[in-house]
């Protein structure tokens, strides 16, 4: 191969996108992570996935397969092993992890031919937007868009005090379902209250201010018919709201729900309240991640 590589370990973290009245924009991503190592080999194989992914299917594979095509270069066969720390169709980005881990593992390989606006490029090709991909490249915190079809990411700081309980039903909410849920057509000024508080919302993120994520987090375009998808949204956000917590959000299409706090210790007791209401849920306490996807060292 290319690059003088034999063996590559790409990590990804999570990803949270929408943040409430951020709908198909607005991305964090989160200290939660999944890691893809890619080994050269005779056939392409998967290890560390259930059965169904366990073919050339893999969304990994493809992801790989695609950008060796898009720089003109026939992929040659790996054996791809996941340690997935990222769970499926729970709205934390597990589709766009394993599509950069894709891309970057075959870059790698390539021996790095592609700017972080290729891998971009690539990326949203395969998901259909960048609101997932852009922070799982970028980290931290992005505002994303598309012109003439183009990608475009802007990053922004996300004050490091924040943390992010992450509330992980023992269900799913499929992407699809979700995007069915959302009205097609919107009143203009559901529009306009929407840009506003997204607008809010960047601020709040970058300068810590809780009373302003609060008045920022309320969303009149996705979360009002997503939350019906989650049965436990309304109990548990009560809950999360009334032991202090400054916001409660649907993590990109859910199931997944988000409590934000800068207290480390009203984080932790948010979570113990949460374990302890529902057993099966799982909880983490996670911050903001500075660092998008990355090739660790051999």
């Amino acid at each position: 191969m290319n690059g003088n590589r034999e063996k590559v370990t790409v990590r990804v973290p999570a990803t949270s996108a929408n943040l409430g009245p951020g709908y198909d924009c607005l991305g964090l991503a989160l200290s939660m992570y999944s890691e893809f190592t890619f080994e050269e080999a005779e056939d392409f194989s998967v290890t560390g996935c259930p059965e169904e992914f366990r073919n050339e299917d893999n969304l990994v594979l493809v992801a790989y397969r695609r950008a060796f095509g898009a720089a003109g270069k026939e992929p040659k066969p790996v054996k791809l092993s996941i340690e997935a720390g990222v769970p499926v169709a729970r709205g934390l980005g597990s589709s766009s992890t394993c599509i950069a881990a894709g891309v970057l593992g075959a870059d790698a390989f390539l021996g790095g031919c592609f700017s972080l606006e290729e891998k971009l490029r690539i990326c949203t090709e395969m998901e259909g937007h960048p609101d997932n991909a852009a922070p799982a490249l970028y980290g931290g915190l992005t505002a994303s868009f598309m012109e003439e079809g183009k990608p475009f990411s802007v990053p922004f700081d996300c004050d490091p005090a924040w943390r992010f309980v992450a509330i992980i039903p023992d269900y799913e909410v499929h992407t699809a379902e979700a995007r069915k849920a959302v009205p097609r057509e919107m009143d203009i000024s559901k529009s306009v209250y929407t840009t506003s508080h997204a607008l809010a919302m960047v601020r709040a993120l970058e300068t810590g201010d809780e009373g302003l994520v609060g008045l920022a987090a309320r969303d009149v375009l996705h979360e009002p018919y997503r939350k019906k998808l989650i049965p436990d949204y309304e109990v548990l956000r009560r809950l999360c709201l009334a032991a202090g917590a400054a916001a409660f959000l649907i993590s990109g299409s859910g199931s997944t729900m988000l409590a934000l706090t800068k207290q480390e210790d009203q984080a932790e007791e948010l979570a113990r309240a949460v374990e302890k209401a529902y057993p099966a849920f799982q909880v983490h306490v996670l911050r903001a991640c500075q660092e998008g996807a990355k090739v660790l060292p051999a």
